[in-house]
């Protein structure tokens, strides 16, 4: 293939050639009019080869800083592992005003990013056992999770009850709940799991749950915003609550508005101990030296002991 160098010494060639020839018959005219019709069609070559070959670097330039910003965030990932091991005793871990969780009390403000390369990371810890097991939360329990978040009340009855035929295994649906019949009868259709929840993310299949409800919303002239529920359950754990590393809506929705307050009151005061965690999330975001180009990684990892290992892995998160 020839090169845009190559093209324009061609095309230059070409008229000195034809030019130095005195134009003195028509065949002179002729021939005038092709060497035009020549530059014209070599010009469109030319701007075609060089806007392809312009095209094709900004591809592989944004491959590149897309794949460095991926290893960015998995270098996130690591760190927040490393600061779960080194921790000195996980069971005074507790979550501050801010809702960040503080794993070593002596550190409050807990810098989770860094400069790698030409990029940076920046990560974010949760434990899981602050977190309301959808598995085996109460009607009530889930009732305030999604009241607190803003969602209407009507739409409230029927998520609730669709999330109890979603987990239990009979096909009969309850008041406003979904069972096969609704399912099936979306755009595309699919089967009521019938079973325990997977994932979090899982809510979104059922009857009445949006991205706007699971992820949250802005305020706008039509609806007020709403508070994401996504971030308030897990799948992980046997269900009891960390008390000292849960959210206040959380706590209230667990134990009630007074003890959850009192709690909250007693963490923020530094008297957080015998917490029992062994389940988080990492959310880990790298980013190139502009900060135009990003990925996200999600891992869950179980902590025993000195050991870590990752229970779900997601490098596909939007955000």
């Amino acid at each position: 293939m020839k090169t845009y160098n190559n093209c324009q010494a061609d095309l230059f060639s070409l008229c000195r050639v034809v030019f130095s020839r005195p134009f003195t018959d028509r065949s002179g005219g002729v021939a005038l009019v092709l060497v035009i019709w020549v530059i014209v069609v070599l010009i469109a070559i030319v701007g075609e080869f060089s806007y392809s070959m312009r095209t094709e670097i900004n591809i592989t330039r944004n491959f590149m800083e897309e794949e460095e910003a991926y290893q960015l965030a998995l270098a996130g990932v690591e760190q927040a592992k490393a600061e779960l091991l080194n921790a000195k005793d996980i069971s005074k871990m507790y979550v501050d005003a801010n809702d960040v969780l503080i794993i070593d009390p002596d550190e409050e403000a807990p810098e989770r990013k860094g400069d790698l390369g030409k990029g940076n990371f920046e990560y974010t810890i949760t434990d899981e056992n602050g977190k309301m097991n959808l598995n085996i939360s109460s009607m009530e329990q889930l009732r305030y999770i999604f009241m607190n978040a803003g969602v209407k009340s009507e739409e409230i009855d029927t998520i609730v009850d669709s999330i109890f035929d979603w987990r239990d295994t009979d096909d009969l649906h309850m008041l406003n709940g979904a069972e096969d019949d609704y399912y099936e009868s979306l755009d595309r259709p699919y089967s009521c799991k019938d079973g325990p929840f997977d994932i979090p993310e899982e809510l979104l299949l059922v009857k009445g749950v949006t991205p706007g409800i699971f992820y949250g919303t802005k305020a706008n002239d039509k609806e007020e915003a709403i508070d994401g529920v996504g971030k308030y359950f897990t799948v992980y754990g046997s269900g009891t609550i960390n008390k000292w590393t849960a959210s206040k809506a959380v706590l209230e929705a667990v134990v009630g508005p007074v003890e959850a307050e009192n709690t909250v009151i007693l963490r923020e005061s530094g008297q957080a101990s015998g917490g029992n965690s062994e389940f988080f999330s990492i959310v880990s975001t790298g980013k190139n030296s502009d900060g135009t180009i990003k990925r996200t990684v999600k891992a869950v990892v179980q902590k025993q002991d000195n050991e870590m290992e990752i229970i779900y892995w997601n490098d596909n998160i939007i955000g």
